[in-house]
């Protein structure tokens, strides 16, 4: 028998295991999907030294909701990896499934199948405290460390009574392993301003320099990782991974099969993650405090030469940077780089085709050029007080050496991503290649004064195919949505695959033709925002029950509390409105109100749209207000369709309605959680049934039963 004929021994009999001891009921979704799975990855080419030889590692599965996928998944993907000698990292764009997967389902897979296998999960080093941080908060008379404050403006506060006791507390868990360092873990939400003075980047890290290694809650938590058969992590820290080179944290992309868990996502959170941008004043103000930590250090600084040289240099650099940056500030500080559309109180100006005026590209050259120095003479500032904590070199007591390497660190960091944004703005486009969207965005809020300009891809798929398609030994996306409109098409084109991918949709095993979608004679033809607005309090009034518990979706904040005022007292007892406080309170809330046999309403956007959970009675009615297309004034998406028109396409056509799609698809699916579910789905957009793109909308949905008013 052939080493590919027993691995799938393996995963039948594993299969019949889990589906005897957890007393499932067999899915032909389920069986499809292993089979699947299984042959892609046990049909990839190798060479003689066991690497991917072929261009096709990625597996496509659209798994409708019960189908069971993260079981399938599992039990067809940790036999190959452990078979292959290969990692596996599953990969969730959600902290709740994330959860689910390593709480639930890999702990009920370990003792109901039979199976041996270790896992872990992986989180970012800022999920974790950093030890030597906590230790100078509390150390300096109550203040952070100063050299600290060369690169973070928060640092530079005092803590007040509150953060003091916080700090203390942390050290007695601690110390008495009550506490894994772990932020999800404390045992109460802690906030971004309590929490990132005791946290730091991997710039900011002096790994095993550091005099805290031992008690590091970040690198306790690696070291098991690297034992682990199977990592559960999220898109973000795989892509921060890749971007650092790739087994950093996780394990080398070229040892890993990958799992991408509600992998529509990883396209839009890869743009995130390649989009630099950077405040005008903020970046000033960093300068200032660069110049002045240098004086500090050279005050200090009792070593050779080399040190005090390369603050010398550094200091030339920052000034002539402070030149170029009132130069930069003047030009852009024009009123043709105001936004038209100030009815929007849209502070936004996005150059159209992402190009930016000549003298704009020179002097972001110039300032690239001198940031790449500024960068070069960091860094090598950052080696020299690494040679001086390893004490290859005299000049500063170890703990101070610490402080600074942690510190130059940060600022080299700081200024490659400076250094990134001023190279984004002085690269021309070639004409025919896709553009990146570049914009400047005027803050003017209590907090904040500034202009901050920002540059990003429009297109994720040549980041994903450089970065991970072909140094992966494969991939598997899955989702409940990866198809737009019935079709991969959009994934394989966003997400730069192999037209040439395994693909498979299978359908949900859930009978909907028990449940109906209505679109009534109340349905409305958008318009106007205020008679808009009225015929929705209309529309909702007449469709709502008030015994029942209801989900209405809406595209806008400012409609969703404007319909909310409008609704009059009785209705408003029974609304819970997003915003009004955290999203699991207000579910909790809708629960308890249910349980108690009343009826709630919950009014939510995009992020009630996807991901949330109300079996059963808990959600019986969903309304959708209008259909969900994307709101056309975000810089990314509005540079995308600009570039599908420049090329001769219909972004419209090709952009627009295959991602309203994926959303009314993701929306209506709150409904039916579980295969006794039952309710219905009220659409109250007339345009599903006035305009053609709406039936091709209503024909992406799942078999609901059809009523039109």
């Amino acid at each position: 028998m052939s080493d590919s004929a027993n691995v799938k021994q393996d995963i039948q009999q594993l299969y019949r295991q889990l589906v005897k001891q957890l007393e499932l009921k067999p899915r032909w979704g389920q069986k499809q999907m292993i089979a699947t799975v299984a042959n892609h990855f046990l049909s990839i080419k190798v060479d003689v030294e066991g690497n991917r030889s072929d261009d096709n590692p990625v597996c496509l599965v659209e798994a409708g909701t019960g189908t069971g996928k993260t079981l399938a998944y599992m039990v067809a993907c940790l036999p190959i990896a452990k078979a292959l000698d290969k990692k596996l990292v599953i990969s969730t764009a959600t902290i709740a499934l994330q959860e689910q997967i390593i709480q639930k389902d890999l702990p009920a897979l370990k003792k109901h199948g039979g199976y041996d296998f270790d896992f872990r999960l992986a989180k970012g080093r800022r999920r974790y405290l950093c030890v030597s941080r906590l230790d100078q908060a509390l150390s300096q008379n109550a203040s952070i460390d100063p050299t600290q404050a060369l690169f973070e403006d928060e640092l530079a506060l005092k803590l007040d009574v509150h953060q003091q006791a916080l700090y203390k507390d942390m050290v007695v868990q601690l110390g008495g392993n009550q506490w894994d360092g772990d932020r999800d873990a404390w045992k109460e939400p802690l906030s971004e301003d309590h929490w990132r003075p005791i946290t730091t980047d991997h710039k900011g890290c002096t790994n095993r320099r550091c005099s805290h290694f031992s008690q590091c809650p970040f690198f306790k938590a690696r070291d098991g990782l690297e034992q682990a058969d199977c990592i559960v992590t999220n898109h973000d820290l795989v892509l921060a991974d890749l971007a650092l080179g790739g087994g950093a944290i996780l394990p080398a992309p070229q040892d890993t099969i990958y799992i991408f868990d509600e992998g529509h996502h990883l396209a839009d959170k890869t743009l995130k993650q390649f989009t630099h941008q950077q405040g005008i004043r903020q970046l000033s103000r960093w300068y200032g405090q660069t110049r002045s930590g240098l004086k500090k250090f050279l005050k200090e600084w009792q070593g050779a030469g080399k040190g005090a040289q390369l603050c010398v240099q550094i200091q030339d650099h920052v000034q002539g940077l402070e030149t170029q940056l009132v130069t930069l500030e003047q030009f852009l500080d024009q009123s043709a780089f105001r936004p038209e559309d100030s009815y929007q109180k849209q502070e936004t100006y996005r150059f159209s085709q992402g190009v930016v005026p000549a003298e704009l590209v020179q002097i972001t050259h110039d300032m690239a050029v001198s940031s790449a120095r500024l960068a070069r003479d960091l860094g090598a500032l950052h080696s020299l007080m690494d040679d001086v904590v390893k004490g290859d070199q005299n000049g500063l007591p170890k703990d101070q050496a610490e402080n600074y390497l942690a510190a130059f660190g940060v600022l080299q960091q700081n200024s490659e991503q400076q250094l990134s944004l001023f190279q984004a703005y002085a690269k021309v486009d070639k004409e025919g290649e896709v553009p990146m969207a570049r914009w400047l965005h005027h803050w003017q809020t209590p907090e904040r004064v500034d202009l901050e300009m920002s540059a990003s891809p429009i297109m994720a798929a040549d980041l994903l195919q450089e970065n991970l398609w072909t140094r992966c030994y494969g991939a598997l996306l899955t989702s409940a949505t990866l198809t737009a409109l019935g079709r991969f098409d959009r994934l394989i084109t966003h997400a730069g695959l192999n037209p040439r991918s395994a693909m498979l949709a299978v359908a949900s095993p859930f009978d909907f033709a028990k449940s109906h979608i209505c679109v009534p004679k109340e349905a409305i033809e958008p318009g106007p925002e205020a008679v808009f607005v009225d015929d929705l309090i209309v529309g909702l009034k007449a469709q709502l029950n008030q015994d029942e518990a209801s989900l209405v979706l809406f595209t806008s904040k400012r409609v969703m509390q404007l319909v909310f005022e409008g609704m009059g007292d009785l209705w408003q007892d029974l609304i819970l409105q997003q915003g009004e406080s955290s999203k699991q309170r207000l579910l909790d809330q809708h629960k308890q109100r249910i349980d108690e046999g009343d009826g709630s309403v919950l009014f939510g956007l995009a992020s009630f749209a996807e991901g949330i959970d109300l079996p059963g009675n808990y959600l019986t009615h969903v309304v959708i207000t209008r259909l969900p297309f994307t709101v056309p004034d975000r810089p990314v998406p509005s540079a995308l369709a600009e570039w599908i028109e420049k090329s001769g396409g219909n972004s419209f056509a090709e952009l627009s309605v295959p991602e309203a799609s994926v959303r009314l698809v993701q929306a209506t699916g709150r409904l039916l959680r579980k295969e006794d579910d039952q309710g219905r789905i009220t659409i109250l957009d007339k345009r599903i049934v006035s305009k053609r793109y709406g039936q091709q909308l209503l024909q992406s949905l799942p078999p609901y039963e059809r009523r039109f008013g």
